[in-house]
């Protein structure tokens, strides 16, 4: 006797078995993607953390700029007894615009109220002070900072360029302990 099922009506059947995923065909593409996602946004947090490490030294090198071209001003002027007072001034005073992330000068800052990823001039350690922002993923912030300060030596005869006089003090803008791997 022949089977009273037409072709048709088993191809139809088949197809309807196969219409969705199976659930382990779902967690292994949910496990995939899963893990992606985790690499992605892992490398975005690295890229992060970079660009604040070249944001941050621009700006230092700026600052160093503008306190050679405030030693030069005042060797031009004959003025080089108001070297010392350097050491006590906000750099940021020296730069023509303030970058938009510097708060300004405080006398005795509360570090956790200031917001992360800014710069603030300390007046009571004259220190310029950056707030970095590490493990600021998934809400575990916590901040590092970044302290400078301008330093004043005074030159050794071997050291000394031709043009200024042995006894003038070196004038630096340096980095106070290695937070942040900063030089």
């Amino acid at each position: 006797m022949r089977s009273c099922l037409s072709p048709k009506n088993n191809s139809v059947a088949g197809k309807a078995g196969q219409a969705g995923f199976t659930l382990f065909e779902l967690a292994v593409a949910v496990s995939v993607i899963a893990v992606l996602a985790t690499m992605l946004l892992s490398r975005l947090v690295a890229y992060q953390h970079e660009a604040e490490r070249v944001a941050v030294q621009q700006t230092v090198l700026a600052l160093r700029a503008g306190l050679r071209m405030k030693v030069l001003e005042l060797y031009a002027a004959d003025r080089q007894n108001a070297l010392p007072a350097l050491a006590g001034q906000n750099p940021f005073d020296w730069l023509a615009e303030k970058p938009p992330n510097y708060l300004g000068e405080y006398a005795a800052p509360e570090l956790e109220k200031l917001p992360q990823r800014h710069w603030f001039f300390d007046r009571s350690n004259a220190e310029l002070i950056y707030v970095l922002n590490r493990g600021n993923t998934f809400g575990l912030g916590r901040s590092e900072l970044l302290q400078f300060k301008v330093s004043l030596r005074q030159a050794s005869a071997t050291r000394a360029q031709p043009s200024t006089p042995v006894d003038a003090p070196e004038v630096a803008l340096i980095q106070l302990g290695d937070a942040g791997g900063l030089k």
